[in-house]
């Protein structure tokens, strides 16, 4: 029998945002998430998955994060204790369950809500560390828009008391192969919750991957007429006008560019409309690395 401490603590961890939730079958319900709905879950009326991402004020919190790993049996058990390890270095507890298929979980707790964007980015940081691709790391999203709800997680421990299989279970660090108890689960997660002081220092060591711009083949032979006579009549506007009174010089050349690769110009030809518009506009003209800057804009219009 799963008794109250057991649900209250569960729901505790497992909180998210509370007027929708998520279905087995892989959509959103519009329904309250409450002890009612935790209660269905664990005892296998209805499995659910909660959408961690709740605004508190005008911050997306959450009170836990999910890193999942589908490659396999051996290769995502491998990874996720990586990952756990990665953590635990770090002085945070995290938990690992086995999920439906052949794959794993890794949930981190928070003692209290946290922004969307600490908890985001200190498993991203793990992951890091531990030098494993984060393909699926929760809360995917870090802001939402009007009536977004983000991406929801599918709750370990549906029909808990179902003691033969370890199927969406969490298991012990060591002895993979056995489920625990979701009372023990409760009750040692609860008292081992990260603070957010952690979750923020650990987040600031995140470091966003460098984009990689596409190979563009950039022959500067072009002349500004024959440009000019690809160029769509906005293009030509765009070049002759310069920035509006409420735009930068900065925008509208990315503008003027994004124009000339939509109206068909080539790497060379849009080359000669940038340089020749900045050379009025002042934007990278006089900049010892001007023209590296007009070329990293040529690229990015054209990959």
């Amino acid at each position: 029998m799963i008794t109250d401490q057991t649900i209250t603590e569960y729901s505790t961890l497992f909180r998210g945002r509370g007027d929708v939730y998520g279905s087995d079958e892989g959509g959103c319900v519009k329904a309250p998430l409450n002890r009612e709905r935790f209660i269905s879950h664990l005892t296998g009326v209805e499995p659910i998955g909660v959408y961690p991402i709740v605004p508190i004020g005008t911050i997306p919190s959450v009170v836990w994060g999910c890193s999942d790993f589908d490659l396999g049996m051996a290769e995502s058990l491998d990874s996720a204790i990586k990952l756990h390890d990665s953590l635990l270095a770090a002085g945070v507890t995290s938990w690992i369950e086995r999920s439906r298929s052949k794959g794993f979980h890794v949930w981190v707790f928070a003692e209290q809500p946290v922004p969307a964007q600490d908890m985001r980015n200190m498993l991203l940081a793990a992951h890091q560390v531990a030098n494993l691709p984060a393909k699926e790391v929760n809360p995917k999203q870090v802001e939402l828009k009007t009536n977004q709800y983000g991406n929801y997680v599918r709750l370990p421990y549906p029909y808990a008391e179902n003691l033969s299989t370890t199927h969406q279970r969490v298991v012990r660090i060591g002895d993979y192969t056995n489920a625990m108890p979701l009372a023990e689960f409760t009750s040692s997660a609860m008292k081992s919750r990260a603070t957010a002081t952690t979750i923020k220092h650990l987040a600031e060591f995140y470091k966003p991957p460098t984009p990689k711009l596409a190979p563009v083949s950039i022959e500067y032979d072009a002349t500004l007429d024959e440009a000019m006579q690809v160029l769509s009549p906005l293009g030509k506007v765009i070049w002759r006008d310069g920035p509006l009174p409420t735009k930068d010089r900065s925008s509208t050349l990315a503008k003027l560019g994004y124009e000339c690769a939509k109206t068909g110009l080539n790497p060379s030809q849009t080359k000669i409309i940038l340089k020749t518009a900045d050379k009025r506009w002042g934007k990278y003209h006089l900049r010892p690395n001007g023209e590296s800057e007009i070329d990293k804009l040529v690229i990015r219009v054209h990959s």
